[in-house]
Order: C-alpha cells, then structure tokens, then sequence
C-alpha cells in the first residue's frame, strides 16, 4: 500500500494528545464512534502532570454506542473515571503512568522520541492509505522528511541547505501542545437532588 505524499505543511493547530496519545487505547478504525476531543488536563479537575488523557464523547443510548462504551472506555485497561458534563457529553478519563515516558515526549513536542509501540499503534491508528497518515510519519520519524520539509519553508532554493541543518538541529517537524488548547474547560453537571426523590 503506497504511503501518500506530503504536498505542504500541515496547516494550523491540531490536539497533539488525540494524534500521538489517544491510539494508545488501542480503539480500532472504522467504529464509527471517535471523541469528539482529547484533552491532556482539565481545568480544577486534572493537572498535566497528573499523566491522564481525557476524552469527551456525546452520550448516546443505542446498542453500538453501548457496546463501545463497555468494551472500549469502561473496560479499557487506562481507564480511571467518568464523569458526565454539560450538554450530553462525559469525559472519559485514562491513566497513562504506565505510559509515563510516552506522555512526557508528547508535552515536551518530542514525537520523535516516542517509543515503537506506541508508534506503531499511532500508524495503526491512521492508516497508511489516509491523508494523514503522511503527516504523521513526518512527525514520527522526520530524519526521512526534513529535505522537505526544507523545500516547503524556504522560497528560494539555495537556502534549502541552511533550513535543512537548522532543522536538523530542531530535531522534529511538529510544534509543541499549546497547553492552553489542550486543556478542558467545562464543569463536572451537578446532579439535580430534587428530582432523585
């Protein structure tokens, strides 16, 4: 299967955590049922350095959701709690301490330095067929795309050189989480006590 080529650089900002964190819960393609984002802290509730990825999907009750949420999020060996927020949304929260070091490349920006297993699930994940999949590997592995990379921040050609050593020296073709994105800003739904009775 022909891997697609990269034409550009990845416009704009994507949560690094559902890129290079969330295909650690091992969720196959093609369920249909995706989060609608991925968070690496939420705010009053979980740090960063607590090393948890939080998950929002809609709630739904129908058999395949159902079923997804028994056997994927509640069951998932990451799993640590679940709590429902406004609007028909819960966060899924996972622990990833068994996945510390793994964590700490994706907060630092270093998607290069993330182990092969995770790696692999990541290329799992996205599929080699997809669009994605190309930008994704550059991230990975961007020793095999820093030529172009080059060629694609540099307008005139005899500077491509110089891009190259400096990227080179930068290490990875991806930027950093932005913190502030990657947090979740919404409250726990408080429990109406007066309608229990």
């Amino acid at each position: 299967m022909a891997i697609k080529k990269i034409t550009d650089i990845y416009p704009g900002y994507f949560q690094k955590s559902k890129v290079f964190l969330y295909p650690a819960l091992n969720h196959k393609r093609g369920t249909g049922i995706t989060p609608i984002e991925t968070y690496l802290s939420w705010e009053n509730y979980v740090n960063i350095a607590d090393l948890k990825l939080v998950c929002i999907y809609y709630l739904r009750d129908d058999d395949e959701f159902n079923a997804f949420e028994e056997k994927c999020l509640l069951n998932n060996p990451l799993f640590e709690d679940y709590k429902e927020i406004a609007h028909d949304k819960a966060a899924y929260i996972f622990n990833f301490e068994k996945h510390a070091e793994d964590f700490h490349h994706v907060i630092a920006g270093r998607y290069s330095e993330i182990s092969e297993n995770l790696k692999s699930k990541i290329r799992e994940h996205f599929g080699a067929s997809t669009a994605n999949y190309a930008f994704v590997h550059s991230y990975l592995y961007p020793g095999e795309h820093i030529e172009k990379y080059a060629e694609f921040l540099t307008s005139d050609p005899k500077d491509i050189p110089d891009m190259v050593t400096l990227l080179s020296s930068v290490g990875e073709l991806c930027s950093k989480p932005n913190l502030e994105k990657e947090m979740l800003k919404v409250k726990v739904k408080a429990l109406d006590l007066k309608n229990l009775s």
